[in-house]
């Protein structure tokens, strides 16, 4: 069978159309229809998508009314709901790719066509994947560090529309930025050492989140420098304002404490020609170059100080040309279109 007479099935996160595995799983059925494929969603109701559409909430979880007091049974329904769907259409595609490690099994062990997952997340049960992979699954990883030694199929990265983003390479405002869930994870506590240390306004862009230990982090670690005028928070823009500010900024700060599966805001930020001030955390050595025109990585604060006060001696048209070459969604897409084939040929 040829590639573009496949049907594809994207089963998307129930959550909301903002998350980074929300926003790859978009970036990808982009990418998909820029090669002209036959493709369909399988996401919440409240997603804005070109391809065609099919329903698996009434709306995402987080833009539920009632997100904040369902308990934990009425969202597990909800969330096992949304990715069984796609069982009501086993016989109408020819391959089957999920988004969601949650559930999974549940759909892939009554599913007839091939099916991939892709993970968006760290591998936390190695029994878990296991039991994915007794479903029949093709799982991807999007990096080599989250593939680590476990029983996985592919490594592909992630993509975002570079075309669509557009770089400044004379930002006129002087400012840092970090963008992220407002968690120790993300360094935000670091980005902020970092900023007053370098005297340079730092503005921050993220959740706080409605658990006791986010709300605790914000609370104590953040909330206190939070003056409106050097270090500036805001909870929640869109994906457009996000690369507004991005391509805006002086540098982007990403000092994560503890590894991620990829930092789709880095490929955001170089596509924007805004540079990198980073820790060595997994992935980021993987996924970024050793080119200082680029970005700095260190685990030494010191390091990533003088980085912020001198962000002139960063490439930005290098930053930019770094983007287009290895983190493109169309690129992305021709790489799974390449395993949907063989898959489907097998």
């Amino acid at each position: 069978m040829r590639a573009s007479h496949l049907k594809i099935a994207i089963v998307a996160p129930p959550f909301g159309s903002t998350g980074g595995p929300e926003i790859a799983t978009q970036n990808l059925v982009d990418g998909l229809l820029e090669l002209d494929q036959d493709v369909t969603l399988f996401a919440p109701s409240d997603w804005k998508t070109k391809a065609e559409h099919i329903h698996t909430l009434h709306r995402s979880l987080w833009n539920m009314k009632d997100f904040l007091t369902q308990n934990s049974l009425v969202r597990n329904n909800y969330r096992i709901s949304s990715q069984l769907k796609p069982l009501l259409y086993n016989s109408k595609f020819d391959i089957f790719h999920f988004n969601s490690s949650y559930y999974a099994y549940a759909a892939g062990i009554h599913l007839k066509s091939p099916h991939i997952l892709t993970l968006h997340n760290r591998i936390k049960v190695s029994s878990q994947l296991d039991q994915i992979n007794a479903a029949n699954f093709h799982i991807v990883a999007v990096t080599k560090s989250q593939k680590k030694n476990y029983k996985i199929s592919s490594v592909i990265h992630h993509g975002i529309p570079i075309k669509d983003i557009k770089p400044n390479y004379a930002p006129i405002n002087s400012y840092l930025i970090t963008i992220g869930r407002i968690t120790d994870q993300k360094g935000i506590h670091i980005s902020i050492e970092i900023a007053k240390k370098a005297k340079k306004k730092l503005i921050i862009i993220g959740r706080i989140g409605n658990s006791d230990d986010r709300q605790k982090y914000f609370k104590e670690k953040i909330l206190p420098y939070i003056d409106n005028n050097q270090i500036v928070h805001i909870e929640a823009v869109s994906r457009e304002e996000i690369h507004t500010y991005l391509r805006e900024a002086e540098a982007l700060l990403f000092p994560i404490t503890k590894p991620e599966t990829f930092g789709l805001v880095i490929a955001e930020s170089l596509a924007c020609a805004t540079p990198i001030i980073a820790s060595r955390t997994e992935p980021l050595p993987e996924i970024l170059p050793a080119d200082k025109n680029i970005a700095v990585l260190s685990d030494n604060i010191n390091e990533l100080t003088q980085a912020a006060k001198n962000t002139s001696s960063f490439n930005r048209k290098q930053c930019r040309q770094f983007a287009e070459k290895n983190f493109d969604n169309v690129t992305m897409a021709k790489k799974y279109l390449k395993l949907y084939t063989k898959l489907v040929a097998h």
